[in-house]
């Protein structure tokens, strides 16, 4: 009898635990803050405030250094291409299609905003920067110059004719004189606050990636396939340097008031003296072969970021995501 019923008490028992309802406690997992599928595309610091904005409308910020990070949410799902901040507070994004985003409380809301680009192209804003007087400036295809007085809410276009010329970033020397560098080697400066532009001779083909000078007359520009120019008279001439052994792509380049210092393609780390005499070929980590495309100061070193984001000092890099390559 009970090997006919023991069947019947297994259906019977499976039913019951069928109905047993199990409480299974939720358990939710917070995507980390900087993750591996990342690109940051730039980054500025104000003090220990640091930001960082990059493809799918990113952005992340620290108040500590990078030792902690938050991310920032503005439903705009563009690729930001840059930022700049006046201070703490305040600060402007410019993206794909002319748009722009700006702050007036350290990023707790972001207000959209419209920059008056070509309506050729596809209207990219490639790089947005801050000048002497505390006006932001920004540079994007189609030979398009920009300009905003009132912290990034209006811009009025600088340049009048639309021209085959992508500038990809603007630098001040401080005494008045503009300066755009853009793709196939094309330079060219301003002395009466962007009203008219004069091209200078540079005599390189690879495209320009970034210009910054580091007093009135010495500034320095760099580029793809390892172009490095220099000037000394504010601007009115460039000379290429010559590096023997450099062959990456350079992205950007800052002053830090001790040396020059670019960062680019394979993790490359390229660092010169105020003469831009004498430079030395490295890598930001020895062990580490991720692009970078943008640096901010940062106490006595830098912030960097691209495939990863991470810190610079005395020889030491400080790691503040997951991506090692």
């Amino acid at each position: 009898m009970w090997a006919i019923l023991s069947p019947v008490l297994v259906v019977v028992a499976l039913t019951a635990l069928s109905r047993v309802r199990l409480e299974v406690p939720r358990v939710i997992i917070e995507p980390p803050v900087i993750e591996t599928r990342d690109r940051f595309l730039a980054v500025t610091a104000v003090g220990d405030v640091l930001w960082a904005v990059g493809k799918d409308g990113k952005i992340i910020r620290s108040e500590d250094g990078g030792k902690t990070w938050a991310r920032q949410v503005t439903g705009v799902h563009n690729n930001f291409q840059s930022i700049a901040a006046w201070d703490a507070n305040r600060a402007v994004v410019v993206a794909n299609g002319g748009k722009g985003l700006i702050t007036t409380d350290g990023g707790k809301a972001w207000e959209p905003v419209a920059l008056p680009v070509s309506d050729m192209g596809s209207g990219k804003v490639l790089r947005v920067r801050i000048d002497p007087q505390g006006r932001a400036w920004a540079v994007s295809e189609i030979n398009v110059i920009l300009r905003s007085a009132d912290f990034g809410k209006t811009w009025e276009r600088v340049t009048s004719v639309d021209d085959d010329v992508a500038w990809n970033d603007i630098a001040f020397n401080g005494a008045g004189t503009v300066c755009v560098v853009g793709e196939f080697g094309r330079l060219a400066c301003s002395a009466d606050d962007g009203v008219t532009w004069e091209a200078r001779e540079t005599n390189v083909a690879p495209s320009l990636m970034s210009v910054v000078f580091r007093d009135a007359q010495n500034g320095l520009a760099v580029g793809l396939s390892g172009t490095v120019l220099a000037t000394g008279d504010g601007g009115l001439s460039w000379r290429q340097a010559t590096i023997e052994g450099l062959e990456r792509h350079l992205f950007d380049v800052i002053w830090t008031d001790a040396r020059w210092v670019a960062v680019g393609d394979k993790g490359v780390l390229l660092t010169g003296d105020a003469d831009a005499a004498h430079w030395e070929i490295g890598r930001v980590n020895p062990a580490d072969f991720a692009w970078r495309i943008a640096l901010a100061r940062h106490g006595n070193g830098f912030v960097t970021v691209g495939l990863n984001v991470g810190r610079w000092e005395a020889g030491q890099w400080e790691l503040f995501g997951p991506r090692f390559h």
